[in-house]
């Protein structure tokens, strides 16, 4: 049997029922109560999050906060006992080859002034004759 709609249990302020949660199918585009899938108030959810090959931005931050207030609704507001996931993906292809090119850089450089120092001298030796 489907579970009762969430927060039958416990009471607003004024101690009034609150009221279920509803959510917005964009399949049908009609509002559909919430009802885990366990049928209960265990409420499981993963959302992905970060791959991480560069500084991190607002748009990071807002993810996390973002997913934190809903979380803290779900939990403190209708009751339910949410275990939240988000994944952190730290490598990719993205970051090797960021390390290969930063490397291939690095040793151009050193063999630049490895190669630059004695001619640069040569040069200007030659033009001052």
């Amino acid at each position: 049997a489907a579970a009762a709609a969430a927060g039958t249990s416990s009471s607003t302020l004024d101690g009034g029922p609150l009221p279920g949660l509803e959510l917005l199918n964009s399949l049908s585009r009609a509002k559909e109560p919430f009802r885990p899938l366990s049928g209960g108030k265990d409420v499981s959810w993963y959302i992905c999050g970060p791959t991480v090959y560069d500084s991190a931005h607002l748009g990071h931050l807002r993810n996390y906060v973002g997913f934190d207030i809903v979380r803290r609704v779900l939990e403190d507001y209708f009751g339910y006992d949410v275990c939240y996931v988000m994944n952190v993906t730290d490598i990719d292809d993205k970051l090797i080859m960021r390390a290969h090119r930063r490397r291939l850089e690095a040793s151009v450089r050193a063999l630049d002034q490895a190669l630059a120092g004695p001619a640069e001298g040569e040069l200007a030796e030659a033009l001052k004759a």
